[in-house]
């Protein structure tokens, strides 16, 4: 009998807890046929960091997150060639600017070839410092290119922006990394020689070029090749952005200490104006 330990026991009952059905039923998506479309009223408790997770089968093709605006656009932090095939589910997770447009607009499932059977909304992971661009899971091996709709940038200030940080769980820095905005040789935004790595991240230092270049591109494509290595997964995109001096002296101000309290007779720890409880996980 396999055992199960009662932090995970515990982590299974919350995320339970926090499940969200947005959509159940059996709807046939394609270009003809049209998607799912789910009202903005349905996520008016989302927050950044959770994930949509859709259930399909008898897909061939791809799927398209997009927000029910004017233009229909595509939900920021969405990924463009998001292929699905078969009997399956996709994540998409919630970036800030995806949260508001959901909230505003509501949300469509779009795609050449599927059959959707649900849609839920549930707790995610904590989303990094910084602009985040991106978050989910996408695996790097030979060649792999993460494609990102311009609407994960869109409306940024690129002038505050210090760094592009690309999160991975490679922990190493021997793999290649590129940004690209086309296939064509002038499409390159920067190669693998601009971007100092660590265990952690890669990370681009931006300059006034290469804001210009970022904030202009139609997409991004960001292309990985584990080189000698094994492969991994990427989990996040982001944008470091300027502090002010008065943010800067906050954020100083709350890591220099760790409060633990009792609220409704349960230990709550505050770390760096996060809240955990004693087990360690985010309240």
């Amino acid at each position: 009998m396999r055992k199960i330990s009662f932090v995970a026991l515990f982590a299974a009952l919350v995320m339970s807890v926090n499940a969200t059905d947005l959509w159940t039923g059996t709807k046939h998506v394609s270009w003809n046929d049209g998607g799912v479309q789910i009202a903005a009223t349905a996520f008016a408790s989302a927050q950044p960091g959770q994930k949509i997770v859709v259930t399909y089968t008898g897909a061939s093709d791809g799927i398209e997150f997009k927000v029910m605006n004017k233009n229909f656009d595509h939900l920021a932090g969405s990924r463009e060639a998001a292929w699905i095939k078969g009997d399956k589910t996709i994540e998409q997770f919630l970036t800030a600017p995806a949260v508001d447009s959901l909230k505003a607009y509501g949300l469509e499932l779009i795609g050449a070839n599927f059959t959707c059977t649900k849609v839920e909304l549930l707790d995610g992971k904590a989303l990094k410092e910084g602009f985040t661009v991106w978050t989910g899971f996408f695996w790097a091996d030979e060649w792999s290119t993460l494609e990102l709709y311009y609407n994960g940038y869109a409306g940024v200030d690129f002038s505050k922006a210090t760094a592009l940080r690309i999160y991975s769980e490679a922990y190493r820095t021997d793999y290649f990394l590129k940004i690209m905005n086309t296939w064509e040789t002038d499409g390159l935004i920067a190669d693998n020689d601009k971007f100092v790595k660590t265990n952690e991240y890669a990370e681009l230092v931006l300059t006034d070029d290469l804001r210009t270049k970022l904030a202009a591109a139609g997409h991004w494509m960001i292309q990985f090749n584990k080189e000698t290595g094994e492969p991994f997964n990427v989990t996040d995109i982001v944008l470091v952005m300027e502090k002010s001096e008065t943010q800067a002296l906050e954020h100083t101000a709350v890591e220099a200490k760790t409060v633990k309290t009792i609220e409704n007779g349960q230990v709550v720890i505050i770390k760096n104006g996060v809240r955990y409880n004693a087990l360690g996980a985010q309240l």
